[in-house]
């Protein structure tokens, strides 16, 4: 029998590592420094509506590739905790400078619906990449710009992809 070269780790530490790379912006500013200058979205919503893809698509990599059914729940919840945690920073930050209430977890949770929704109409599809990536150039303002539908399936491509070698890589304990 092979040696295992998992390397173990808690259920805390699963869930923030996940999270921080959930919110890790280094494979990110390639796309969104390319964005072409003819393009009509605005910059600054393809940023930030690239940063909740990403975390949401960690919350679909978890539900996927998670090592088991108890796991994955624990997991879950775990990663959601600490988005939740996070999104209250952002909110109270967000909200001082606003001048009005801004809650960041809510509007994540609203971008996953939409994301269900739209695989939902769309639930024959085999890559749902591509509707993810149309959705997110929908949120960004232009559903037709191929620049930015493209960024949005890598984003979740990439995302599922690192989520499962994670999972590949590790043993909860």
């Amino acid at each position: 029998m092979a040696s295992s070269t998992k390397k173990e780790a808690s259920l805390a530490e699963v869930g923030e590592n996940l999270f921080n790379y959930a919110i890790e912006r280094d494979e990110l500013k390639p796309i969104l420094q390319n964005l072409p200058s003819e393009s009509k979205v605005d910059p600054v919503a393809m940023e930030y509506e690239i940063q909740i893809l990403k975390i949401v698509s960690i919350g679909w990599g978890i539900a996927y590739f998670a090592p088991d059914e108890a796991r994955k729940e624990a997991v879950a919840q775990t990663y959601w905790n600490i988005v939740q945690q996070f999104s209250g920073n952002i909110s109270s930050m967000s909200s001082a400078s606003a001048g009005k209430d801004i809650d960041y977890f809510n509007i994540v949770k609203d971008r996953l619906d939409i994301y269900v929704k739209a695989l939902n109409v769309f639930s024959d599809v085999e890559d749902p990449g591509p509707v993810i990536g149309h959705t997110y150039a929908k949120l960004c303002g232009d559903e037709e710009d191929m620049y930015v539908m493209i960024a949005g399936k890598r984003v979740f491509h990439l995302s599922l992809a690192a989520v499962k070698g994670y999972f590949e890589s590790v043993e909860i304990v």
